[in-house]
């Protein structure tokens, strides 16, 4: 689920020199600082439980990417390919469950070439004394980059969807042109941007206003 409760963009802190990584080059212990975030973030209710973090990064490890401000892990998004039973579930019109910490590794695809890759984004945290500066701008200029990389290297993004949990994490999705498709338990919002959109995007970059 996509908790984030400020602006997308922000005017920069120039006090914090930020680095982004990646779920294969991060430091051996960033799912523990992620569980952390999450803990701190999350209702009690939506925070789920760390085991199942590590069943899903073991399948996909090409799945994180991660802000650090030194040795300090200040926030991630969490997304991954999912398989074509999963994509069919959650876009079916009459389904209204939200998937989130549930999603067990059997219903995740490796990255592959031969056909698309439909890509849920599972959780998008920053720690609430970040949410006004640069972190919010490295994780989607990040995020856009890492799909333009997979793309030019024969892994066709097919979509992206999402649940959002705030208004930050929605307009975070609407920024890749993702569009409301239909609430889920909870009250929550399901997003949602086909190929065609995502052609648009990888063409035109990061929506930033009019949201």
């Amino acid at each position: 689920m996509l908790n984030l409760n400020l602006p997308f963009l922000n005017e920069r802190d120039d006090l914090k020199v930020l680095e982004i990584k990646t779920g294969l080059n991060a430091p051996y212990d960033f799912l523990e600082q992620a569980f952390e975030i999450d803990k701190q973030t999350y209702s009690p209710e939506l925070c789920g439980v760390i085991e199942n973090m590590y069943k899903r990064y073991d399948k996909c490890r090409d799945s994180f990417l991660l802000v650090y401000d030194g040795d300090l892990l200040v926030g991630y998004i969490c997304f991954f390919p999912i398989s074509e039973a999963l994509f069919t579930q959650m876009n079916s019109p009459d389904n209204h469950e939200m998937r989130d910490d549930d999603i067990a590794p059997c219903e995740m695809e490796d990255w592959r070439k031969e056909r698309h890759n439909n890509l849920f984004v599972l959780s998008l945290v920053v720690i609430p004394e970040y949410r006004k500066g640069e972190t919010i701008k490295l994780l989607g200029n990040g995020f856009l980059d890492f799909l333009r990389e997979k793309e030019n290297n024969g892994y066709c993004i097919g979509s992206i969807a999402g649940s959002a949990v705030s208004s930050g994490g929605a307009n975070f999705l609407k920024r890749f042109y993702a569009e409301y498709v239909k609430d889920v338990d909870g009250g929550y919002k399901y997003y949602f941007v086909g190929r065609e959109k995502i052609k648009e995007l990888f063409k035109n970059g990061l929506l930033l206003k009019n949201l």
